[in-house]
């Protein structure tokens, strides 16, 4: 196992100090190389000008950092004790988001497949095939879309949309499932927001977070997979250098986790306020 480097894409300052620590070249030869090739930069072009080798990129063991937003009643409590949980692992410990929605009367069984309400059960076993009634944003949520999903940078990651600033964006689906509108306003009271900072082992994000095609991993071996990974992220950095140079302007970059993987509280490296991550990051809203 190779030195391990945290690479952190979440400001301008830590991209290019990333690629630099990670390639071994001076960061002054980074930011010269994207502000001589506006709009035409290229991590193989970059790497053919530096005269750098693409598996010397093996020789560390990376972990990428990520900021995920959260809502919480109880000052990040089920995350100091469990660390980030998907959804499906966060209706099945005793997490304030279980204990809230069974204040409603409401049971979720992932493995059952049921919900139950009161006094009525409502199956959602049937095999997603697109979203037609509020019962298939149900499945679609707990069983295909369940796993934890971040940012590798953004402009202001608490204006992404969904709600997800105010609360989790399944209960607006359960409410509108249920006929119970409360279940998702009753947790926007009192509830504070967090941006949640964890470094993450490449192995541990879903493959298609670094835009490779099922079919093309079929005839991959597992150190060409690893290689398309780390320069997909080097290119996504020298996008944002980019952007942020010529434009003062980045688009978001989503990081994806896989379904069957958490965050462990060793892994989270910064818990911010809302204030706390504005200021950090000298973002003005």
């Amino acid at each position: 196992m190779g030195e391990q480097i945290i690479y952190d894409m979440t400001t301008l300052q830590d991209t290019i100090g990333s690629m630099s620590k990670l390639l071994g070249v001076d960061e002054r030869q980074i930011t010269k190389y994207c502000v001589s090739h506006k709009d035409d930069y290229d991590v193989e072009g970059f790497f053919s000008l530096l005269g750098l080798s693409e598996y010397s990129l093996l020789d560390f063991e990376i972990y990428i950092t990520s900021l995920h937003v959260t809502t919480d009643k109880d000052n990040c409590s089920s995350v100091k004790k469990y660390g980030l949980l998907n959804l499906q692992q966060a209706l099945i410990k005793d997490t304030p988001l279980r204990a809230y929605l069974e204040g409603f009367g409401v049971f979720i069984e992932i493995d059952k497949k049921q919900i139950k309400y009161h006094d009525k059960v409502f199956d959602i076993s049937k095999e997603y095939n697109g979203i037609n009634k509020p019962v298939d944003w149900i499945i679609y949520k707990l069983y295909r879309d369940f796993q934890l999903n971040s940012f590798f940078y953004s402009d202001n990651v608490l204006k992404y949309g969904g709600g997800i600033r105010r609360r989790p964006e399944f209960l607006y689906n359960l409410a509108d499932f249920l006929g119970e509108p409360n279940i998702e306003y009753d947790w926007i009271k009192g509830t504070n927001c967090y941006v949640i900072k964890y470094k993450t082992a490449i192995s541990q994000l879903a493959d298609w977070t670094f835009d490779i095609d099922k079919d093309k991993i079929d005839y991959l071996d597992e150190t060409e997979i690893n290689i398309h990974k780390i320069k997909w992220f080097l290119n996504q950095s020298l996008r944002r250098i980019n952007n942020e140079i010529f434009y003062n302007s980045i688009d978001d970059c989503y990081s994806y986790l896989k379904n069957d993987v958490f965050v462990p509280v060793s892994d989270i490296l910064r818990v911010y306020s809302e204030n706390e991550y504005l200021e950090e990051y000298r973002i003005r809203e």
